[in-house]
């Protein structure tokens, strides 16, 4: 039987996750359609995407400012075309502040489009814990319509932790990635699944790591004793101008102290551009890659300059030693700042409960301190070996070794809706 997935995702790490779910629902059912918003990796597994997804990939509460108009046209857009496509399923893949508002809209639309008599028909159908249940007006939204599922559970245990019962009215089903986020949602009668996080699926056959170190390591002249540092300058524009003259800046103090120095940089489409322009301020030798040649690269690394984020966690998988770093708009962190409530950026030290994988942010974002703890993390090899075989413990509770992959788990609660 034919199922259609309306499926939204708004940057990199999302267009991987769902580009991992549609290859699993693929698989557990065959006649399936995908129609919606995704990335490059999505669109590979059959995703028809009816905006660039690029359009989406910005953040924070001053920065999306000029690109507000735009967005608020396409959440009415995306809307309009659920209730024209009547999809069985309706996926959204993190981005909360763009994904909640198309899901708040679609119900919108279709409350007002609906009849009365529509209206009463669907009552009929509905069950007997929708009148007991004292879920109100929530639970008349849920059942209009595909149904709706959301992946990545917000933080609310970070902060806005009143959005757990917002949301517990816009969905049927939460996936959620960390093990105890579950009964933050189920208090409101959201039914929420811990899945594991899907980028562990990407955890490596470490008995292919001595041939590709070698491997690549040829390739490009980069000898046995050379330390190779693995630099992300972020997926976004906005970030890699605020983080990559930072990153650049250090990597060039630290090649005073470490003179066998050379950096990779793996390439993203939409900063691509703005990447080699910057990267010619680098003096040491480097290397930029393509998707192709990431994980031999990623077994060729000793040390890793992180952008805070998902990269973070395949820094993990590889057990490379690594510090993250981030800094955002002034007065973004002024109100984030305010609005927190926990100590890591960091799923790894959040997880843990303590910062073990060292976090440069904001202030501390910068050339020459970024430099002196990478300098430390190089040099002090019980420094770099405490971080990996102690991040061990976080990505099993991650769902690391799990006998289900996260996706597939994924895909099988989805369809059972």
């Amino acid at each position: 039987m034919t199922k259609k997935f309306f499926i939204i995702a708004g940057e990199a790490s999302g267009d991987l996750l769902g580009s991992k779910l549609i290859a699993e629902l693929k698989l557990q059912n065959s006649q399936s359609e995908f129609i919606g918003v995704g990335g490059k990796l999505m669109q590979e597994q059959g995703l028809i995407s009816i905006f660039p997804m690029e359009e989406l990939s910005v953040m924070g509460f001053f920065e999306v400012v000029p690109h507000l108009a735009k967005i608020l046209r396409r959440i009415k857009q995306t809307a309009d075309l659920i209730i024209e496509e009547k999809p069985d399923f309706l996926i959204t893949i993190d981005s909360p502040d763009f994904c909640f508002r198309v899901v708040k809209k679609l119900q919108s639309l279709v409350t007002k489009k609906s009849t009365r008599s529509e209206q009463s028909e669907r009552m009929r159908d509905l069950p007997l814990s929708f009148y007991l249940g004292g879920e109100g007006d929530g639970g008349l939204r849920r059942c209009i319509g595909p149904k709706k599922i959301h992946l990545i559970a917000p933080s609310v245990w970070a902060y806005r932790p009143k959005r757990a019962e917002k949301i517990s009215k816009l969905y049927d089903l939460l996936l959620a990635i960390l093990p105890f986020e579950p009964p933050y949602f189920e208090k409101y009668g959201l039914k929420t699944i811990f899945i594991g996080n899907p980028i562990i699926e990407n955890a490596p056959d470490f008995s292919e790591k001595k041939s590709e170190n070698l491997r690549f390591r040829k390739k490009y002249s980069i000898a046995e004793n050379d330390v190779l540092i693995c630099v992300t300058p972020g997926s976004r524009s906005g970030e890699v101008k605020k983080i990559f003259p930072e990153f650049i800046g250090a990597i060039n103090l630290l090649s005073q102290k470490i003179p066998n120095l050379k950096i990779v940089i793996p390439l993203t489409d939409k900063t691509r551009d703005l990447v080699l322009e910057m990267v010619q301020e680098l003096k040491v030798e480097y290397f930029l890659i393509e998707k192709d040649e990431k994980d031999s690269a990623l077994f060729a690394t000793d040390f890793a300059l992180a952008k805070s984020g998902t990269n973070t966690l395949e820094f993990s998988l590889y057990h490379i030693p690594m510090l993250i770093a981030y800094k955002i708009n002034f007065l973004t962190h002024f109100i984030v700042k305010r609005m927190i409530k926990i100590k890591f950026a960091n799923l790894i030290n959040l997880i843990l409960n303590k910062e073990l994988i060292p976090e440069m942010l904001q202030k501390n974002c910068e050339a020459e301190k970024i430099a002196t703890l990478l300098e430390k993390l190089i040099l002090d090899k019980n420094f770099a070996e405490k971080q990996i075989s102690e991040s061990a413990a976080a990505l099993k509770l991650m769902g690391l070794g799990s006998v289900i992959n996260p996706s597939k788990k994924a895909a099988q609660e989805i369809l059972k809706l």
